[in-house]
């Protein structure tokens, strides 16, 4: 496995991201995946919120559509909750445009979950919508809120 510049990396640290880039070496082909990192690593932070991660289902309600950083996209979030820890880490990788067979594309904190209803590469139609849709309509991100903010978020 290979870590590029478009590689999202930011949500583990380097001894994590150097146990991903060993325990995928040698893989060729798409792969999602999610297993728990060796607790030496500790943990890292997920901020999904649902019935995946044993929540009731978060509502319309308690939901705001705001964009994420670095995303122009906006993404369904729950303000003012926190991030909590895990083990569980999802790492998605494959092949790239130039021809490595195991390029890495995300690695994040918590169980696989499909790509957001407004990603710009979810298909229009079909399948992976679908998926997306059931999924996000019960589920969240935390985007907490520091106090500087809570008046331009209103």
């Amino acid at each position: 496995m290979i870590v590029t510049s478009e590689s999202h990396t930011d949500h583990v640290n380097p001894a994590q991201l150097a146990w991903v880039v060993s325990a995928y070496a040698g893989c060729d082909g798409f792969f999602n995946e999610s297993l728990d990192l060796p607790k030496s690593l500790g943990g890292l932070t997920c901020d999904l919120y649902g019935p995946i991660m044993g929540d009731d289902p978060v509502t319309d309600e308690d939901v705001v559509m705001l964009p994420r950083p670095g995303r122009d996209w906006a993404s369904r979030l729950v303000l003012g909750l926190p991030s909590r820890r895990t083990r569980t880490i999802t790492v998605i990788g494959g092949p790239d445009e130039y021809g490595n067979q195991c390029v890495l594309y995300t690695v994040y904190g918590g169980p696989q979950a499909p790509r957001e209803l407004n990603d710009p590469s979810l298909p229009k139609s079909g399948p992976a919508r679908r998926e997306a849709r059931d999924f996000w309509s019960e589920h969240a991100l935390a985007m907490p809120v520091r106090p500087d903010q809570s008046s331009s978020m209103a």
